[in-house]
């Protein structure tokens, strides 16, 4: 897949997380095969549980992202992933969608 800027993808190839990206991908094409519409907020599940335990979806554990727990206000936790020190952490988007989440 090819990242569109200004995405959760993209911004995960720009900061040295190829391999989450793909196990992203894994569970998109998943979803896709099963013919499911299955949508998910990827900082949600690289932020991990309130303690920072690691999300598992579709069978896949993902890892836990510094910048996630940040992005979302979270306490970092000693099993939290950071592959580049000087990543900038993507504001939080507000959607008429869903105006009130973070």
């Amino acid at each position: 897949m090819i990242a569109a800027k200004n995405t959760m993808r993209g911004w995960l190839l720009e900061n040295n997380y190829e391999d989450v990206a793909a196990l992203i991908d894994e569970v998109i094409q998943q979803w896709k095969s099963n013919g499911t519409r299955t949508r998910r907020n990827w900082w949600d599940v690289l932020a991990g549980d309130k303690k920072g335990n690691p999300a598992v979806i579709a069978g896949r554990t993902f890892p836990v992202l510094r910048a996630a727990r940040l992005r979302k206000n979270l306490e970092v936790t000693s099993n939290c992933l950071c592959r580049n020190e000087n990543e900038v952490i993507p504001p939080v988007r507000k959607t008429k969608r869903w105006p009130t989440r973070d």
